[in-house]
C-alpha cells in the first residue's frame, strides 16, 4: 500500500508562544507516525484545506517553502523505496529521512524573531537582534546557514573575524550574548534538538572583566556644562536640558524622557514606565529638574503638545514612526554633548548615558548604598549596578590609600 505524506498542525500540543507544532504525517497501512518540523503556526493562521498557514501570516511564504521542502523530501524517499522494490516501514522511511530540515536557518530565524520584537513594539530589543545577524552575515559573507553549522569551532571564528577587524570587545559581547539568546528560543520552541549547545565551553568571563572607559563625569565638570553660556547655540542648550533632566530624575533613560506626557507630572513628581523593562517609577523632582519642566511648560503654551520634550508629538502615530523619530533626535542629541564637552573642557565624551552613570556615580562617592542607587535605577539585581560603579576614579583611591600612612 502505498504511504501519504501530509503537512498537519498538532492542536493537541500548545507551545510556549502559543502556536502549534507543524507535523509531517506519514500513513501506511493505517497506521500512523508523525515527524516534527520544528516550525509552528497559531490555530487562527492556519488553513485547514489547504495544510498551510493562511495567507496573511507573517511567515507565510517561509513556512510554506519549509513544508512544501519537507513534503518533497518525504516523497523523494517513499519513491526510492518502492522503484526499487524495498521494503520498509514508516519506521525505516523516517530513520532514511534523517532529521528533518525547515525553514529554521540562522538568518531566517533572526528574521523571525525581529519580526516578532517589534511586533510587540520590543524595538530596541528588536535592533540588537538585527545588528547581531548583521554581524553574522558580514562573517559568513553574506551566506545563510543552519544551526547544524554552529558550533564551538563557528563561535570561536566569528569572534576573532570580528576583533581582527577593530570590533571592540563590548560590541562582540553583545552580539555573542544575543545570538545565544536566539538559540535559546530556538530550543524551547523546539527548532533544534534540546541538547543543542554550541556555546558549551565558551567562557564570558573574560568579557566582564574588561575594564570600559570612564563614562561618568564629576559634579564639578556638570557644573562646568551649567555655567556654559548658550544663547547663541539653541541645539546645545536643548541638549544640556536632556542631559541635565536625565542626571536630576534618577538617570532616566532617554527613551522614556521622549514618551512622558504632561500627564505623566503630578504633585511634583514623575510617573512613568520604563519602555525597556515595563517596571513603573515614582521620581521626585529635584529644583534643576522643575526649571527644565516649567521651561518647557511655558514653550507648550504656544504650541501645546501632550508631551513634555519637543521630541515626540501626535504627528508620530504608528510606535515604528515614534522609534525611528526618538532615534534621530537621540544622534542630533548626542552630538552636540559631544561639542558641549570641548566647550566646557570635559574629557569623558559625552552622551545621554553619561547622565546615567553620572547619577549612579555621584551617589555611590557620596555614600549611597549600592542598593539604594540599585533600586533607583531600575537595576534587577546590584551586579547591574556595580557595571555601572566599576571602580572609583583614581583620584578617589590615592586619596583612600592615605589611611595606610
Amino acid at each position: 500500500m502505498h504511504t501519504t505524506v501530509k503537512a498537519v498542525l498538532y492542536t493537541s500540543k500548545v507551545l510556549k508562544n502559543g502556536e502549534h507544532p507543524i507535523l509531517l504525517r506519514l500513513t501506511r497501512d493505517r497506521r500512523q507516525l508523525k515527524i516534527g518540523l520544528g516550525i509552528s503556526c497559531h490555530l487562527d493562521e492556519w488553513d485547514a484545506k489547504t495544510n498551510r498557514p493562511k495567507r496573511k501570516h507573517d511567515l507565510y511564504h517561509e513556512i510554506k517553502r519549509a513544508i512544501d521542502k519537507a513534503e518533497h523530501d518525504a516523497e523523494k524517499a517513499i519513491l526510492d523505496f518502492e522503484n526499487n522494490d524495498k521494503p520498509y516501514t514508516l519506521e525505516s522511511l523516517k530513520a532514511k529521512l534523517g532529521k528533518v530540515q525547515t525553514r529554521e536557518t540562522v538568518l531566517g530565524y533572526f528574521d523571525h524573531w525581529v519580526a516578532r520584537l517589534r511586533g510587540s513594539d520590543r524595538l530596541g530589543y528588536a535592533d540588537i537582534f538585527h545588528a547581531t545577524k548583521k554581524s553574522l552575515m558580514a562573517y559568513r559573507g553574506d551566506k545563510d546557514f543552519s544551526f547544524s553549522d554552529v558550533n564551538n569551532a563557528f563561535l570561536t571564528r566569528w569572534e576573532e573575524y570580528h576583533l581582527q577587524r577593530g570590533t571592540k570587545p563590548n560590541a562582540f559581547f553583545v552580539y555573542l550574548r544575543t545570538f545565544k539568546t536566539l538559540i535559546n528560543y530556538a530550543r524551547k520552541e523546539e527548532v533544534v534538538a534540546e541538547e543543542y549547545d554550541p556555546y558549551k565551553g565558551i567562557n564570558f568571563a573574560k568579557y566582564r572583566r574588561i575594564q570600559t572607559t570612564r563614562r561618568a563625569i564629576s559634579k564639578a565638570e556638570l557644573q562646568r556644562i551649567k555655567d556654559l553660556n548658550l544663547v547663541d547655540n539653541p541645539a546645545q542648550a536643548q541638549a544640556r536640558r536632556y542631559f541635565l533632566f536625565s542626571f536630576y530624575c534618577r538617570g532616566i533613560n532617554f527613551v522614556d524622557m521622549a514618551y512622558l506626557r504632561w500627564k505623566d507630572f503630578r504633585d511634583e513628581r514623575i510617573f512613568y514606565s520604563r519602555r525597556k523593562t515595563k517596571e513603573n517609577f515614582n521620581v521626585n523632582v529635584l529644583a534643576p529638574a522643575q526649571e527644565i519642566l516649567d521651561y518647557y511648560r511655558e514653550q507648550a503654551s504656544a504650541s501645546p503638545s501632550p508631551y513634555i520634550f519637543p521630541i515626540l508629538s501626535d504627528f508620530h502615530q504608528t510606535e515604528q514612526q515614534r522609534d525611528y523619530r526618538v532615534q534621530k533626535v537621540l544622534r542630533q542629541t548626542n552630538s552636540s554633548l559631544k561639542e558641549l564637552a570641548t566647550l566646557a573642557e570635559v574629557d569623558t565624551p559625552l552622551t545621554t548615558y553619561v547622565a546615567r552613570h553620572s547619577f549612579a556615580t555621584v551617589l555611590k562617592q557620596s555614600g549611597v548604598p549600592i542598593a539604594q542607587i540599585s533600586e533607583m535605577m531600575g537595576h534587577d539585581s546590584e551586579a547591574t549596578t556595580r557595571i555601572y560603579l566599576k571602580g572609583f576614579d583614581n583620584d578617589v583611591l590615592d586619596m583612600a590609600s592615605q589611611a595606610l600612612l
